[in-house]
């Protein structure tokens, strides 16, 4: 059996571009989260106590989430279990692990768009073929018919 051939990666152009440039300005027009708050503002708002952190050990945690999270986390879904839950570290590695786990080379995929398009670079990467699904903005559903 020969070693699979190498092929072209295909970079997050968006996500690069954000990073070199999303700290650098003095009005980000682009973001689409909001704007960090402070540990003493987060817990303002909340009415909470800064005090408890003061005791929180700082280390790495289980990476696929404490039993305890993945316990509470399927507790939320009727039939799961814990060893169904994988907690990541933000959408980005959800997304990546779940490209990573259903496509295969060959598979085509449909990503609509416009959209963030980390998936649109999985996709290939992973040996994939895109199929643009594009939206009118008065469609609320994505035409399946291509």
């Amino acid at each position: 059996m020969s070693p699979p051939s190498p092929s072209k990666f295909v970079p997050f152009e968006l996500e690069r571009w954000q990073s070199t440039w999303e700290n650098r300005v003095r009005f980000n027009l682009s973001e689409s989260g909001v704007h960090p708050l402070t540990i003493q503002e987060l817990l303002g708002l909340a009415g909470a106590s800064a005090l408890p952190l003061l005791d929180v050990r700082l280390g790495y945690s289980q990476s696929n989430g404490t039993d305890l999270l993945r316990e509470r986390i399927a507790a939320l879904y009727p039939g799961a279990s814990p060893d169904q839950v994988l907690v990541t570290t933000g959408s980005s590695e959800a997304n990546f692990v779940t490209c990573w786990r259903l496509l295969e080379a060959g598979d085509k995929v449909a990503v609509m768009m416009p959209n963030y398009m980390q998936t649109w670079g999985l996709t290939q990467n992973f040996g994939a073929e895109v199929r643009p699904s594009i939206r009118p903005a008065t469609c609320s559903v994505p035409s399946c018919a291509r």
